[in-house]
């Protein structure tokens, strides 16, 4: 973690395939970096640098690398004040040994051993050669053994989503209880419905394997138990999506449950009793169709909220998805980038209010504590009284919102302090003028400089431009290019500047 915040994974990258020279701010330091290219990445690195620069000790290396996790400020002062009056005695200059100690005070607080790195290293390789041949398999394993954990749920579905990995709803037609693959789909079990236990399950696997793929909601009632299988299940079978091959759309299917009950009741009842139709002698005899085969289904906004509703996490679409355009020109942040934030960073971040919580301050004024739902998770935004009060009227669980605020990372969850907030769909009403261009300092070179210069020449207009260059003491500074480089926003702009600087490397104000 410390290498990858000061943005030094970059350089490291670069020096191991030949494109960055390797550098050494003292000789000495050539044999103990030499194997992760001049780059402090491991506990014992920092503590041969202290024995080899400042005379120190195995026992007093240790103390220092121990000191540095802990980063009290009384102890590292201390330290450093050791470190410089050995190097001092080894004729060491002390403005380099103070640079050195500072690139170890950074990486050491959150840096691991080398034998930790590697057991690490290693399970990371075979996870990501999974990920890469196995994809279905391995994204099925991990949204299982994360089935409790919502927040990971979203961000693996998303991911699949990203790989062009299909991800359907739960299927009675061929969902068993945890996830299945057919056809280079992932299919979510039946086990991931709330209301649908384990008896449920176990009918409606028993009855498809003995009678084959149900044909209808009245097909499915005839067949289940429907002691184990009764309407409470049903209704959740048909909100999550589950019975999308029974010839009906799901609005009309909730119509049709209680007729269909009914009928599959009479049918089990007659066979109890050793008696049938005489319609069953004819093979082809023509299933009854109620009235609710003629009910419109339902919009997509409320398929995917009872989707939610159900599964707890939206599966065949999502409700951003509509704002991919806002989402690229006026979100910098996600909820997953958030967590990783320090307090007081300036973000942007877009989702649906999952969680709506009223309060009023001592002084009698009304709040409220958001629980935002984005593409990545989720995160908590706190609205205060000013600024609760210009949303208030228009804030709901199915209205997607933007919020621009500040981080706030102390405490067991970081959350966003909110400063100014709107829908979505009305972002380039609110948020329009200005555009922010991100650089990481570390591997930066004029040729990037000069590539970015072409495309914004290509895209003028009449909203301002602001590079923002991010050190690797997480400092940023900011200039403006002027008024010759002013654009007009389009998304041909995002595409190209992200192929230069990753993604995430605009955003518009």
């Amino acid at each position: 973690p410390g290498p990858l915040e000061s943005g030094m994974v970059d350089d490291y990258i670069k020096r191991k395939h030949g494109k960055l020279e390797e550098k050494y701010e003292l000789p000495q330091l050539k044999d103990v970096l030499k194997e992760t290219h001049g780059v402090i990445l491991y506990q014992e690195q920092v503590m041969r640098i202290a024995s080899i620069l400042a005379g120190f000790s195995l026992g007093d290396a240790d103390l220092l690398r121990r000191a540095m996790g802990k980063k009290k400020p009384e102890e590292m002062e201390a330290q450093r004040e050791k470190f410089i009056a050995g190097a001092e005695k080894k004729n060491i200059d002390i403005k380099k040994a103070t640079k050195v100690f500072d690139l170890m005070e950074k990486f050491a607080g959150y840096g691991f051993n080398k034998s930790h790195s590697t057991a690490y290293a290693l399970v990371s390789y075979q996870t990501a050669y999974l990920k890469t041949h196995y994809p279905l398999q391995f994204f099925g394993a991990l949204i299982t053994a994360d089935m409790d954990n919502t927040d990971k749920v979203i961000r693996y579905i998303n991911d699949c989503r990203d790989m062009k990995i299909k991800v359907t709803p739960p299927e009675v037609s061929e969902s068993m209880k945890d996830f299945t693959i057919a056809d280079d789909r992932l299919i979510f079990g039946l086990g991931a419905i709330k209301n649908v236990g384990s008896s449920s399950i176990d009918s409606i696997i028993q009855a498809r394997e003995k009678k084959g793929q149900f044909s209808s909601l009245r097909d499915l009632c005839e067949n289940v138990d429907l002691r184990l299988v009764n309407k409470r299940v049903v209704e959740s079978l048909v909100k999550s999506g589950a019975c999308d091959s029974l010839s009906q759309n799901r609005a009309a299917m909730i119509e049709d449950i209680p007729h269909a009950i009914e009928m599959g009741q009479a049918k089990q009842r007659d066979h109890e009793l050793g008696q049938s139709s005489m319609f069953e002698v004819f093979e082809g005899e023509k299933e009854e169709i109620s009235n609710a085969s003629m009910i419109q289904d339902w919009s997509d906004q409320e398929r995917l909220r009872y989707e939610k509703e159900t599964i707890g996490f939206y599966i065949s679409g999502h409700p951003l998805e509509q704002f991919a355009n806002e989402l690229a020109w006026f979100a910098d942040a996600s909820s997953a980038s958030i967590l990783e934030a320090n307090t007081g960073i300036e973000v942007s971040i877009a989702g649906i209010p999952s969680k709506i919580l009223p309060k009023i301050t001592k002084k009698g004024d009304k709040m409220a504590i958001v629980t935002l739902e984005d593409l990545r998770g989720s995160i908590e935004v706190i609205l205060w009284p000013e600024i609760y009060a210009t949303i208030e009227n228009i804030l709901s669980d199915d209205e997607p919102i933007l919020v621009q605020g500040a981080v706030d990372s102390d405490g067991n969850q970081p959350k966003v302090i909110a400063k100014k907030v709107c829908l979505l769909k009305e972002a380039k009403n609110h948020w329009q003028g200005k555009v922010h261009i991100r650089f990481r300092t570390p591997g930066l070179e004029k040729d990037i400089l000069i590539s970015i210069k072409e495309i914004l020449e290509k895209h003028k207009g009449d909203n301002e431009v602001f590079l923002e260059f991010l050190f690797p003491d997480n400092k940023t500074r900011k200039l403006s290019v002027g008024e010759s480089l002013k654009i007009k926003p389009c998304d041909e702009i995002i595409k190209e500047i992200e192929v230069v600087l990753g993604e995430d490397s605009i955003r518009f104000e």
